[in-house]
């Protein structure tokens, strides 16, 4: 093995590696569920005494993370989409248990314990890895090159010497048009957790071989998050105060959005456990019309109960995918928030953002110099390419194309691992190469 693809997502990744007999394993992980393939991009920080009264600080990542924080609330640190702090140029560093994290440190700590619960501990010892890397890093002001940057120190602080960073969707076109062997135009739409990212390629016949020409690639950070971010915001921040009102000095006035926006960001939702906020908000439900549920917003926050809303977002997802209603249900310090969601009302919500997806790919189209009926194949990975709204639109836009899709979890991965052992494919399809050690 020469190389190891690793996709770093937002929400999940994964690691694939190809072996001497042109087999690709998928680093598969033996969890207390069963053997998985996806790694849940996720750290719980932890202490335990380790003698003369010393606190010893712990961490694990993936499903391991949601174990030891089952085990550990509410004395732990919980942290999920580290991915969306990669390109922040406002994100120096995080205080842990008195020590400080900077975002090198944390994909560190989330791919060791990757590398340590994963069945392949050889694939880890390669001096190379491949890196799918969004079109667009998520985030306001996010800049590219920053990501890339701190992507790099983390990785050399674990050993390896190169790097090579392929644009996510085009690692999965790399992977799923392998065996194609006649001229096409193929559309990929890499719909993740926290990005959408759209290319497109022309497969072509040369010298005697397939060739890939890379001719758009466009990005949004659009995707999962921001679906999750809408049931949020209909259900849960309602129930807890959003849209109330509060007397002062007479005078009636909204009770503040900033902290319903806070609960909807991983990165900001801790911040509402701090001395003021929390303080603020206290201070406030004695002046609410709607103390009741000011004081569920403050049991949330005790309860920490944004690991479990999660949960029941994913999990109403997941069930109007297959279904046409749904039931939300959180459950937190006696109090629950449960309601019955339909397709048609979830995709109402998203309508904004599926709007902005449909322009996007208008764009990647007029890069590419293309028509929509120029199109011969669509091929959707990533875990947002589940929601039937999303196939709707790329079935409304491409009717004369193939829609296809499979592996979408692990598509990445395998095309990023391809790439690595492919000098004539990476260097058509690779952004940067990056030596560690220089």
């Amino acid at each position: 093995m020469h190389s190891i693809g690793l996709d770093f997502g937002t929400t999940n990744s994964v690691a694939c590696v190809l072996r001497e007999d042109g087999d690709i394993h998928t680093v598969a992980f033996d969890g207390p569920d069963g053997t998985e393939r996806i790694f849940p991009t996720l750290l719980t920080f932890w202490q335990e005494e380790s003698g003369r009264g010393r606190a010893k600080t712990l961490v694990e990542g993936g499903q391991w993370a949601i174990d030891a924080f089952r085990q550990n609330e509410p004395e732990c640190r919980f942290l999920k989409s580290i991915k969306t702090f990669a390109g922040n140029p406002h994100f120096s560093n995080t205080a842990i248990y008195g020590a400080s994290y900077g975002f090198e440190d944390l994909m560190r700590a989330f791919l060791s314990s990757m590398r340590a619960h994963g069945d392949t501990a050889e694939a880890w010892r390669t001096k190379r890895i491949v890196m799918g890397r969004p079109i667009r890093f998520a985030g306001l002001n996010a800049s590219d090159d920053l990501a890339i940057k701190r992507y790099g120190a983390a990785l050399k602080a674990m050993g390896f010497t190169e790097m090579r960073t392929v644009y996510e969707p085009l690692a999965a076109a790399y992977y799923f048009v392998r065996d194609l062997a006649e001229t096409a135009n193929v559309f990929v739409a890499d719909l993740g957790g926290g990005t959408s990212d759209f290319s497109i390629i022309r497969l072509a016949s040369r010298g005697g071989g397939m060739v890939m020409e890379p001719l758009a690639s466009r990005g949004l950070d659009i995707a999962g998050d921001r679906f999750d971010y809408r049931i949020i915001d209909r259900i849960v921040s309602p129930a807890l105060g959003k849209g109330s009102d509060y007397d002062s000095l007479g005078k009636t006035l909204p009770f503040p959005i900033s902290y319903y926006t806070r609960l909807a960001r991983w990165n900001e939702v801790y911040t509402l456990r701090t001395n003021r906020i929390y303080a603020e908000i206290v201070d406030l439900k004695r002046y609410s019309f709607a103390p009741e549920r000011i004081d569920k917003l403050i049991r949330f926050i005790d309860a920490e109960a944004a690991f479990d809303m999660h949960a029941a977002i994913a999990k109403t997802k997941r069930d109007l995918s297959s279904q046409e209603t749904a039931t939300f249900r959180l459950g937190f310090d006696g109090t629950v928030i449960e309601t019955g969601v339909t397709r048609r009302q979830f995709e109402s919500w998203i309508d904004p953002d599926m709007k902005k997806l449909d322009a996007l790919v208008d764009q990647a189209l007029q890069e590419a110099k293309l028509k929509a009926t120029d199109i011969d194949i669509v091929f959707l990975t990533g875990g947002t390419s589940f929601v039937p709204a999303v196939r709707a639109l790329f079935d409304h836009r491409f009717p004369g194309a193939a829609i296809q899709s499979s592996d979408q979890l692990v598509s990445i991965a395998k095309g990023l691992a391809l790439n690595g052992d492919d000098e004539a494919g990476a260097a058509l399809m690779t952004d940067q190469i990056v030596d560690l050690d220089a």
